[in-house]
C-alpha cells in the first residue's frame, strides 16, 4: 500500500503541504524558555501546530502498518480503504494544506486513536470506513472533484470539522463538482447540497446539520461528529458528549469570553483562537451541576466542557485547556518526562485534585494552572472593575500560585523529569516569582480545580 504521492511525483509517505516545514522545527531552549511561560509567540504556535500535524501523520502511518499485514482487515474494506486513500492523494494535488487541516482536525485524532485500538477483523473494518468520510472531506475542502459511496452507519454520515447528514440510506453516494456537491442515494436524485468556497464547505437540504462556526476564529462547535468525545466519555465521570441544541447559548458565551480575553489578556485570545479548532459541549449525565472539562492528548485543539455559569469561567476554561493541549505536543517534540527505569512512577497530592498524579499530570496541572494565575492577575489591573470583582480575580490569582508552587516543588523533587523538562520546569518557577505572591495560607491538599478539570 503506497502513500500520498509528493507535488514532485517521488514516493510519499504521507500528505505533504508545502507551505509547511518537512517536519516540526527544532524545540531550542530558548523556545522551551518562552513556552513555559504559557504564553506563546506565534512562532511557538506555529511549530505547535507542525507539531500536531507531525503526530497525527505518525497515527495515520501506523494504520497503514498495520493493513499492510494480512488478514488485518477483510479484503472488500481493504480495497475500499484504498479507494479513499487515493481520493486523498488527489485531494493533496489540489490543496495540500487543506488537507493537512483536515487530518489535523481534532475528531480524526481520536477516530485513529479508536480505530488502532479495534481488534483484526470485522470490528476493524466498520471503524476504518470512517475514513471514507476524512477523505472526503479533505476533497471538498481542497476543491476537488469526485464521486464516492460513503457508508453511513447507524444512518449518520459526519464529515470531520463541516456537519453530519442523517439519513436512512447507506451507502450515500457522495458527488462533488466544481462549487457545489450533494450527498444522494446511490443512484437517486436529490437530497442535501453542499456548497464550498475558499476551503469552507456549508450545506442544506433533507437530513443535512452543519457545524457552527463561532465568532472570531476558525472554532466550531461541535455538537455533532461521533469521535467529537473518546466512546468511553470524558474524565472520571465519563460525561458523554451532549446532544445537539440551540447553539444560541454556546455562541454568545463564547463571544463574550473572547471578549473578557482580549481586554485582559490580548495574547492569550490570539493563542487561544490560533491553536483551538472546536468547542465540545459535555452532558452533566444524571450529575446537575456538575463542571468539567477535558483535553485529550490524540486530540489537541479540542475543548470539551460541560455549560458554564459565566463567561468569565469559560474564558478560564479556554484557557486552562488550551495549556493541556499545548503541553501534550510539546512533550510529544521533547520528552519532558519520562518513566524511573527501574520500579513503578511515583505518584503525588497535588491541590488540584483529590486522587494522586503521576509526574505528567503534576506538570500538566501545574502548567495550566499557572496561566490562569497570569491570567488572573492582568484581570485584576483592568480599568474599571468593579472593587469585588478585583477582589476576586486577585483571590483566584493568589490560590492558582499556591498550587503552582507546591507542584514546582514536586516536580523539581522528581527523578523523572528529563533534563528538557527540568529546564521547562525551573523557567515556569521563574515565570511563577515574577508574578505577585501571595500571603495566607496554603491551599488544602485535594481541592477541586475552580476550574473543573477532569484531565
Amino acid at each position: 500500500m503506497t502513500g500520498p504521492r509528493p507535488a514532485d511525483g517521488t514516493q510519499g509517505g504521507r500528505p505533504r503541504d508545502p507551505g509547511r516545514p518537512e517536519g516540526p522545527g527544532r524545540v531550542t531552549p530558548a523556545t522551551l524558555a518562552r513556552l513555559a511561560r504559557t504564553r506563546a509567540a506565534p512562532g511557538d504556535a506555529a511549530l505547535l501546530l507542525d507539531g500536531l500535524h507531525s503526530g497525527r501523520l505518525l497515527l495515520l502511518k501506523s494504520l497503514l502498518t498495520r493493513l499492510e499485514r494480512l488478514p488485518a482487515v477483510p479484503g472488500p474494506a481493504r480495497a475500499r480503504f484504498e479507494e479513499h486513500w487515493q481520493l486523498l492523494e488527489h485531494a493533496e494535488a489540489h490543496h495540500p494544506g487543506r488537507v493537512a487541516g483536515t487530518l489535523d482536525y481534532p475528531s480524526v485524532g481520536t477516530w485513529l486513536a479508536h480505530t488502532l485500538a479495534a481488534p483484526d477483523g470485522e470490528t476493524l473494518a466498520l471503524r476504518l470506513g470512517h475514513f471514507g468520510a476524512v477523505a472526503a472531506t479533505a476533497a471538498l475542502r481542497a476543491g476537488a472533484d469526485f464521486a464516492l459511496d460513503l457508508p453511513a452507519p447507524g444512518g449518520r454520515l459526519a464529515l470531520p470539522g463541516i456537519g453530519l447528514l442523517r439519513t436512512t440510506d447507506s451507502p450515500v453516494r457522495l458527488t462533488a463538482h466544481g462549487p457545489a456537491a450533494r450527498l444522494a442515494p446511490p443512484g437517486g436524485h436529490g437530497g442535501a447540497l453542499l456548497l464550498r468556497a475558499a476551503g469552507r464547505v456549508t450545506g442544506h437540504g433533507p437530513g443535512w446539520q452543519g457545524l457552527l462556526r463561532l465568532a472570531g476564529g476558525p472554532v466550531r462547535l461541535d455538537d455533532l461528529d461521533p469521535y467529537r468525545a473518546p466512546p468511553g466519555g470524558a474524565g472520571r465521570y465519563a460525561l458523554p458528549a451532549a446532544p445537539r441544541t440551540a447553539g444560541g447559548p454556546w455562541a454568545r458565551h463564547w463571544r463574550a469570553a473572547l471578549a473578557l480575553l482580549r481586554a485582559a489578556d490580548p495574547e492569550r485570545a490570539t493563542e487561544v483562537t490560533a491553536l483551538l479548532r472546536c468547542l465540545v459541549p459535555l452532558a452533566p449525565a444524571g450529575r446537575p451541576g456538575t463542571k468539567a472539562s477535558a483535553t485529550y492528548r490524540v486530540a489537541p485543539g479540542a475543548v470539551l466542557t460541560t455549560p458554564r455559569n459565566s463567561p468569565w469561567e469559560l474564558a478560564e476554561v479556554l484557557v486552562h485547556e488550551t495549556q493541556h493541549g499545548k503541553l501534550a505536543v510539546l512533550h510529544d517534540l521533547v520528552p519532558l518526562h519520562a518513566p524511573p527505569p527501574h520500579g513503578r512512577p511515583a505518584l503525588h497530592r497535588v491541590a488540584w485534585r483529590p486522587d494522586p498524579r503521576p509526574v505528567g499530570g503534576v506538570l500538566q496541572g501545574a502548567y495550566a494552572h499557572l496561566a490562569l494565575a497570569d491570567l488572573r492577575a492582568r484581570a485584576a489591573l483592568l480599568p474599571g472593575l468593579a472593587p469585588t470583582a478585583r477582589r476576586e480575580a486577585r483571590t483566584r490569582r493568589d490560590s492558582c500560585l499556591r498550587q503552582v508552587a507546591r507542584a514546582v516543588d514536586i516536580l523539581l523533587e522528581s527523578a523523572e523529569l528529563t533534563p528538557e523538562g527540568r529546564e521547562f520546569v525551573i523557567a515556569m518557577e521563574r515565570h511563577l516569582a515574577g508574578l505577585t505572591r501571595p500571603g495566607g495560607p496554603d491551599v488544602t491538599i485535594g481541592t477541586a480545580s475552580p476550574v473543573g478539570d477532569v484531565r
